[in-house]
């Protein structure tokens, strides 16, 4: 029999085939037109001759024969989809999201930069640090949250659409990583310059 569907072709399948595509004039087959189609498209499944009559037009399924049906399944069994076979699937590739977002910063700061628009720096600073105010990760902007947990108040800035505590915070870091990158590089300055 067949392996492309489950559910064999039987005399009661085929007479519902039959009246819902309203393939004979009345609403039921004789028992004739059922053993004929029944031979013709002995080997296939129910699921085979739904795709093949749903396939034709619909103006031309009502007088479609068994042979034609027969044809179209033959035709979609020599050709299978190219879609949606295991063999042709690929799985999808691991997402570097750290890297989609930084390419995503990458273009916001060009489009900036192309329209003359400012404020860009102060934004990727300040969301290089998670917010003191809203709770919001290092990456993740601000909340519109203005009056928190502790019932302090902080309004976003309209600039940058962080709290300013936290652009403080960004601020203060930077300030302090360029310091002490400064030192360490003079202390390495004076170290050659001694020895």
């Amino acid at each position: 029999m067949s392996e492309h569907g489950a559910q064999q072709l039987n005399r009661s399948a085929m007479r519902a085939l039959l009246a819902h595509y309203r393939i004979t004039a009345d609403d039921t087959a004789s028992e004739d037109v059922v053993t004929d189609w029944l031979r013709t498209l002995w080997g296939r499944s129910v699921g085979e001759c739904h795709a093949a009559l749903s396939s034709m037009a619909p103006n031309r399924v009502q007088r479609a024969t068994a042979a034609e049906v027969a044809r179209l399944i033959e035709l979609a069994r020599s050709r299978p989809a190219a879609t949606g076979t295991p063999s042709s699937a690929r799985p999808p590739l691991p997402r570097d999201r750290v890297a989609d977002q930084a390419a995503g910063a990458r273009g916001v700061g060009k489009v900036y930069a192309a329209m003359g628009w400012s404020g860009h720096e102060k934004h990727a600073l300040a969301r290089s640090v998670p917010c003191p105010f809203c709770r919001a990760l290092a990456g993740v902007p601000c909340s519109p949250l203005t009056r928190n947990r502790l019932r302090q108040r902080e309004v976003r800035d309209r600039e940058t659409r962080m709290h300013p505590s936290r652009l403080k915070a960004a601020t203060e870091r930077q300030r302090t990583n360029s310091t002490s990158s400064g030192a360490a590089a003079s202390g390495t300055a004076t170290q050659g310059a001694s020895a």
